[in-house]
Order: structure tokens, then sequence, then C-alpha cells
């Protein structure tokens, strides 16, 4: 009798865990030190992120590991995202980079060049390098250790959510153009559990946080991880990849991973400056 053959989803089930096995207690730990070591690891996400989305937009038949000769090119926003410990002008800089480089990929001038990759590089800039430099804002912040894992947690709150009420009973198509595994069933549920586990973070962390302030945190963040998801999955079809790459097995990429972070990030951080400090 021959043995029966394993299905596929359990290899990518294997992968999964143990890449969360390694990778979560990693992140648990940078966030509890903070400081440079925090700013170090969420630059080396912001590198190899940054290489997923050189590749994918610029070279996507070709290997990963052709983009690393583009390193300057995605290089600025790691430094982006590190600097923004030592100063928030890191920030600055780099979105004045990204706007030049913009304008230049729009000049129909030939002194630059093809003008794809000037924007494919001021997008990156912008979608990575300032909006993961958040993170390293959000995390210098006063109690900016609880901030971060509420941003974290409610994020994959989000996530989770959406995933198991659209598998459960998702039924009506939300983007089917874009992601067609996406339903408004799931998306009410991620949104559901994304506004709870914020109320149930911030009286866990900071109580004294008023109510009314942290229902407006609550109701936005769900949204913002949902539009982050949907940009991503957009940005991958127009690539015509299914996954960023392969960097984190059972996961995809590093990009993959980011899609709603990217995006709830910046709001609570922007929302503890204006609401909170």
């Amino acid at each position: 009798m021959s043995a029966r053959a394993i299905p596929r989803e359990r290899p990518e089930l294997h992968y999964r865990l143990l890449t969360a096995a390694i990778g979560l207690p990693l992140l648990a730990a940078v966030v509890q030190i903070g400081g440079w070591p925090f700013a170090i690891v969420a630059g080396i996400i912001a590198l190899l992120a940054g290489a997923e989305f050189v590749h994918g937009w610029l070279i996507p038949k070709l290997p990963l590991s052709a983009a690393w000769a583009m390193a300057p090119m995605f290089g600025a926003a790691s430094i982006m995202v590190m600097g923004a410990h030592a100063a928030w002008q890191f920030v600055a800089v780099g979105a004045a980079f990204a706007l030049a480089t913009f304008l230049i990929g729009l000049s129909r001038s030939d002194v630059f060049g093809p003008r794809r990759p000037y924007r494919v590089v001021a997008a990156c800039l912008v979608y990575i390098g300032i909006l993961l430099s958040t993170m390293v804002l959000l995390r210098d912040v006063e109690h900016g250790r609880n901030w971060v894992v509420l941003a974290l947690l409610a994020t994959f709150a989000v996530d989770t959510g959406a995933y198991t009420v659209g598998k459960l009973v998702g039924r009506h198509k939300m983007a089917p153009r874009i992601s067609p595994g996406k339903t408004w069933e799931g998306a009410a549920g991620g949104y559901l559990a994304g506004f709870g586990a914020v109320i149930g973070l911030d009286a866990l962390f900071d109580p004294e946080v008023a109510f009314a302030k942290i229902a407006v945190l609550a109701a936005l963040l769900p949204v913002a991880a949902i539009c982050g998801d949907l940009l991503e999955s957009w940005m991958k079809r127009r690539m015509g990849v299914k996954d960023a790459s392969g960097l984190l097995p059972g996961h995809g990429g590093f990009l993959d991973r980011l899609d709603s972070i990217l995006f709830t990030t910046p709001l609570v951080y922007v929302f503890v400056r204006l609401a909170v400090e």
C-alpha cells in the first residue's frame, strides 16, 4: 500500500509556523529593547522590503538577488528608517529626495534616461522609507513600547479576524479584480476584531487615555489596515506576482507582512502626537 501524499497545505503551514516561531520572539525582543537595536532591525527590514519593491516593479521575472545591483536606489529608505531614531530630519530629507526623484520621473528630458525607475524609487522612499520610519518614531515617544505593541497586535487582530470570518461566512466579494479572496464579511470581521483590540489593549496599557479619544483610533485603525492590505494586493497584481518574495517561508516576503502595518503605524503615531502627548 503506497503512502498517502502529504497535502500541499501541510508543509506550507509547517514553514509558516516555523517562521513565526523564530521571528515573533525576535520582534518582541527588539520592541522591548527599543533604541538603536530596534532602529537597526527596522532599517534592515526596510532594506529587504525595498529590494522586493524595486524587484517587483522593475525586474519581476529575474531572481530577487538581481535587485541588489540597484541597492543604491532603495538603500535610502533603510537610511531614513534607521536615521529616524537619531533625528526626524532624516525622514524630512528623505521625503525631499523622494519628491525630487518623482519630479525627475515626470520630466520628458532624455538627460535622466528612462523615467520609470525614478518613479519607482520615489514610491519606494514614500511607501517604505517614510511610512516605516513612523514605527521607529513611535517607539521613541513616551510609553512607545506599549504603543508599538498596540499598533502591531491590533493590526494582527484585523488580519486574523478578516481571514477567519471570511473563510467561515464570506460570500460577497469586496474587490474581485484586486484580491478575489477578500469579502465584505471578512472585512467586517476584521474591523470588529481590530476595534476591540485597540480598546482592550489601551485599557491594559494606558487606561488614562480618554475613551472618546481611543474610540476614534479604534474606529480608524481597522480601516487603515484593510486599505493597506488592498493596496499591497493591487501592487502585486500589477507586478504580476503572487508574493513579494520567498524571504519569509510560508509568509511570502516582508512586503506581504508589512502591508497593513505600513498604514496603521503612521496612524497610531499621528494619534499619539496629536491626542496623547
